[in-house]
């Protein structure tokens, strides 16, 4: 796989319902390799988006198959996630062009999806990319 990724859970979080984590897609090879661009675009004003733009860019990436989330609590039970609808088609953006060492991240509000139980730990895997080129990274983690 010509991608690495690895996902990232930010500091000082306490709230499992706002709970985000990162993605962070790099480019370990040493040529230019163009991947999926994670901008969606913005919710249009008459949508009336009550949440934030990561869970408007999130739910875009999943509604067309861009971005794949999995959530199990440390029985291996998969929680369910709970379906956001965009009623929106996305303009598609140019690939993005990473150069050797370039990265970039995905902001996901993982909480916003699933009903997370304070300091219980879970097992989350993302996989982003299009049919060209898809990675996957997992991380285990205690939500606040």
């Amino acid at each position: 796989m010509p991608l690495t990724a690895a996902i990232e859970v930010p500091a000082g979080q306490t709230d499992p319902r706002h709970l985000e984590v990162k993605l962070r897609i790099a480019n370990p090879a040493g040529g230019k390799i163009a991947v999926h661009n994670p901008d969606m675009g913005v919710a249009a004003p008459a949508m009336n988006w009550s949440f934030s733009q990561e869970m408007y860019q999130t739910s875009m990436l999943i509604s067309f198959g861009y971005l794949s989330i999995s959530v199990t609590d440390e029985a291996g039970n998969e929680l369910p996630q709970q379906a956001i609808q965009t009623w929106a088609t996305p303009v598609l953006q140019p690939k993005l062009e990473l150069g050797p060492g370039d990265s970039f991240e995905v902001a996901i509000p993982i909480g916003d999806l699933y009903q997370l139980a304070p300091a219980h730990a879970y097992w989350v895997t993302l996989t982003y990319g299009d049919q060209d080129l898809k990675v996957s990274a997992g991380t285990r983690l205690v939500a606040p």
